[in-house]
């Protein structure tokens, strides 16, 4: 306890500015209301580039679709499983 005593006459300003301080951040909703709306942006800045780089593939594949050139045709074929008039499908059993 000897030890302790005048480390404690040194720096107890130190001590008390630094206990003021961690009260004060911590203990009041307005500081923790503020880190959670600046996680919350960076949350959202996050997904509105997600969004921008969505729509920019979006964009590519809209132009290529009226661009003509086949797309449409080959994207309906691929996702709606269509076929031309006289054509035959043939399906094949998936490898096991």
């Amino acid at each position: 306890m000897t030890s302790l005593k005048p480390w404690l006459k040194i720096y107890w300003p130190r001590l008390l500015g630094s206990v003021l301080l961690l009260a004060f951040f911590f203990g009041n909703q307005g500081f923790r209301s503020l880190v959670r709306n600046w996680l919350e942006l960076r949350r959202l800045r996050q997904e509105i580039l997600v969004m921008n780089q969505q729509e920019g593939q979006l964009s590519q594949r809209l132009a290529a679709l009226r661009a003509g050139s086949g797309s449409v045709e080959r994207l309906a074929r691929k996702e709606l499983g269509y076929i031309r008039p006289g054509e035959i499908e043939y399906r094949f059993p998936p490898p096991r």
